[in-house]
């Protein structure tokens, strides 16, 4: 089992090789080669991988890593990574033996759990293991796939409509099982907080090493201990609070005014960049409370997104610790830098006192007895509401728009409403504005369905299981499926496939009848972990969208066209249109209230 491990970990290295050069600086793109399968076809096979040839091939690509850049730290690294290859050069024939050895061992034991290691069933457990496949051995398939047809996460979904509700899967050294179905997830979910090696919890994929410092591992989404969970979310729904979330509508409303008076100056605008800015202006100005010049913003923002899209990259993955991660590389530096504005800020609320900001509500949150949260998980937390608050908004409303753009008669019915609540209720966005929002809100939510964040957190199965009558063995890693969930949603569910399609799909109007209204919709999360941002999100999508409703007549798609086909980047944490939502915007007449004819 060792020598399998470390052809495993060997593996692991070729296969993230790829992806070393973007991540230490290099501009090479870290998810390059994708899929160019439709988003329907089967999911692709993996050939196995020929260790003579790939550390026969390793002098070359490391000759290329290595001329990529001249900094003297990224030397430093790259020399750690050209001393793995020349180990594996110098060994290869010596791997080559003991993968054959292996290899004929299997005859006498079971080979799957050799060339993919950690699928063992329980044997006491009688249920069998959902149908599925491992993909390429000792590496799995890879989830982040995606293509231009589907977007991120396409083979996921193609494994879905191959296998049904539950699959089981490999994902670069994990077995794991895919759920989907919302009786199926409560089934899960209902297994959490039992107890250490009772039921499940929630574990970051490399955790331990890297994606933990990177990501924080204190946050309350990875706390899996009961009473420490509850005292976290106790804490920081303090800063998410109705109260608190009304608190900081003006401060929304004057960044959404500012993003859309840009939009009406530009000729033609992608609603990407407007909307990435958004909700990256929110997190510094609202979420943290920080004073920055304005010099200083463009580069808060662009340290939030690189260090939101390095958590994609694979070669976090990897089971050991990243020498000089927080130091020599891209992401590294960027998690360094929004601590740094986090922990200026702490110290400057200890001599000042609270203020209206997020992070003070979390900082000065306390609990019955009086404890407060420490310093460290007032830092993750707030890491954790800078992500959800901008990566998943911002993609949510560059959909929306191009949702909108594709239906005119919903823009107008969304005009329609906003009109309606500035002659009752005045120009302020307030809590009664958002709640009297009702439309607003189902284009949201109906944007929400059909282009959801795809999984859910993965989590750990400490003792086995059953869902839906399949086996989820101990020490297996479980995940629910989201947009599969959606998909296969009885009250929206049409065997074409059209009730997803941002075409023939939405339909806001839905949402207003309890009898069309969809009973499978969890794009937050499901049970205690559901996503103690969520307030936070919708408030912050429905006052800029209702912004635009109010300052634009109308816009056009400046790159679709009738029944142009969609194109999405392929590599996001969240669907988004290839093109950014290209606009161009027409103003609207606030000189007089305007009638529609719906």
């Amino acid at each position: 089992m060792l020598i399998m491990k470390g052809l495993s970990c060997c593996l692991l290295l070729l296969s993230a090789l790829p992806s070393a050069a973007a991540f230490v600086g290099s501009p090479r793109s870290t998810h390059d080669v994708r899929t160019a399968a439709a988003a329907r076809a089967p999911p692709k096979s993996y050939p196995t991988v020929d260790i003579t040839a790939a550390a026969a091939a390793s002098k070359s690509t490391t000759a290329i890593y290595m001329s990529s850049t001249s900094s003297s730290i990224a030397v430093v690294a790259k020399s750690a990574v050209t001393a793995v290859f020349a180990q594996l050069r110098r060994h290869a024939k010596l791997l080559l033996v003991l993968l054959t050895a292996s290899l004929l061992f299997a005859k006498r034991s079971n080979p799957q759990t050799l060339l993919w290691p950690g699928t063992q069933t329980d044997k006491d457990c009688d249920a069998p293991l959902p149908a599925g496949g491992y993909g390429c051995p000792f590496i799995g398939i890879n989830l982040f796939d995606g293509n231009k047809d589907y977007g991120p996460f396409v083979t996921s979904w193609q494994l879905g409509q191959k296998y049904g509700k539950i699959f089981k899967a490999y994902f670069f050294g994990y077995p794991f099982v895919n759920v989907s179905g919302k009786d199926n997830i409560k089934a899960l979910l209902k297994n959490e907080f039992k107890g250490e090696g009772r039921g499940i919890g929630t574990k970051l994929i490399g955790g331990e090493h890297n994606l933990g410092d990177l990501f924080g591992d204190k946050a309350v989404l990875y706390e899996n201990d009961a009473g420490k969970h509850g005292r976290l979310r106790k804490l920081a729904g303090d800063a998410m609070t109705p109260v608190a979330i009304a608190e900081a509508l003006p401060s929304f409303q004057d960044l959404a005014n500012q993003q859309v008076d840009r939009v009406l100056k530009a000729d033609t605008i992608q609603m990407e960049e407007v909307f990435n800015d958004f909700t990256l202006d929110v997190a510094w100005k609202q979420i943290l409370g920080l004073d920055l010049n304005e010099e200083d913003i463009p580069e808060f923002r662009k340290m939030v997104q690189i260090w939101v899209k390095c958590i994609m990259d694979p070669i976090l993955l990897v089971p050991f610790r990243i020498p000089g991660l927080m130091k020599w590389t891209k992401v590294g530096r960027a998690r360094t830098y929004i601590v740094s504005k986090i922990e200026e800020k702490l110290d400057k609320l200890e001599i000042d006192g609270p203020d209206s900001s997020t992070l003070s509500k979390l900082y000065f949150a306390t609990d019955d007895d009086g404890s407060k949260l420490t310093r460290e998980e007032v830092i993750h937390n707030a890491m954790l509401l800078i992500f959800a608050g901008s990566e998943t908004s911002s993609s949510t409303l560059t959909c929306a728009s191009l949702l909108l753009g594709l239906h005119p008669n919903v823009w107008r019915e969304i005009k329609a409403e906003q009109d309606e609540l500035v002659a009752e209720l005045g120009e302020d966005f307030t809590r009664e504005t958002l709640d009297k929002s009702v439309y607003l809100d189902s284009v949201i939510k109906e944007t929400l369905r059909i282009k959801p964040i795809e999984f859910g957190e993965m989590r750990l199965v400490e003792n086995t299981m059953e869902v839906d009558g399949k086996q989820i063995p101990k020490n297996w890693m479980a995940l629910f499926n989201v947009k599969q969930t959606h998909w296969n949603d009885p009250s929206t569910f049409k065997e074409d496939g059209s009730h997803m399609d941002v075409r023939e799909g939405f339909q806001p109007e839905r949402w207003l009848d309890e009898m069309t209204k969809p009973s499978e919709w969890m794009p937050f999360g499901e049970g205690g972990r559901r996503c103690i941002g969520e307030r936070l999100g919708m408030a912050e999508m429905k006052v800029f969208l209702g912004m635009m409703a109010r300052k634009l007549d109308r816009y056009d798609l400046v790159n679709v066209h009738g029944d142009d086909d969609i194109v999405w980047k392929p590599d996001t944490v969240m669907a988004r249109p290839a093109d950014g939502t290209e606009i161009r915007a027409t103003a609207a007449d606030t000189s007089h209230a305007v009638e529609y004819q719906i």
